[in-house]
């Protein structure tokens, strides 16, 4: 008879990473398959990704305690996501194999980033502050929504305040000085 874990020792071993990323960048996140024959739907984890992509002729897939490389055949626009399709992955079933896998790319392949573009993972543990120089809190996650990601942000009395990333809100991503300018509407802190 097989022992029943509880609750708290499978979500410890969730947390539990089998591969080290430190030389690595999350790029994308296979979010569903399209069509029959092996298109991946990728959301894009930076401003350049399509770029990025088109670039780097192999890329590494993680899912769970597995890895493989992959060869890029082609990546196109579709909707606000890109549909990516591999060499090797020629029907659904086998793209359907690789959904909820990251797809991530070694730090020395990384395009050139120019003014404004960034990488969704250089964001974490940014300081956010307001126009007027008030501190807000540090960004703790980026959560994905289809409308617009989402900048979760932790102030100093571990309150969440969650604040759309569109030009609205987010004003200046400031890497070099390590901190976000926002222009919050009333009742988002609270």
């Amino acid at each position: 008879m097989r022992k029943k874990r509880s609750v708290r020792a499978i979500l410890e071993r969730r947390k539990r990473r089998f591969f080290d990323h430190s030389n690595e960048v999350m790029i994308g996140k296979v979010v569903g398959v399209h069509g029959l024959k092996g298109d991946l739907k990728v959301r894009s984890e930076s401003d350049v990704f399509e770029r990025q992509i088109e670039k780097t002729p192999e890329v590494s897939l993680y899912r769970g305690t597995k890895k493989e490389r992959l060869e890029v055949e082609y990546v196109k626009p579709y909707k606000e996501i890109f549909l990516v399709k591999f060499k090797g992955i020629n029907d659904r079933s086998s793209a359907e194999e690789r959904m909820g896998g990251e797809i991530y790319i070694g730090k020395d392949e990384q395009v050139p980033l120019e003014e404004g573009e960034f990488y969704y993972h250089q964001l974490i543990g940014l300081k956010v502050v307001d126009e007027s120089g008030r501190e807000i809190g540090k960004v703790k996650s980026i959560m994905e929504q289809p409308a617009s990601h989402i900048l979760e942000v932790e102030t100093e009395s571990n309150k969440e305040v969650l604040i759309p990333f569109i030009d609205q809100f987010v004003k200046e991503v400031d890497l070099k000085n390590g901190k976000i300018v926002v222009s919050l509407i009333e009742g988002m802190e609270d």
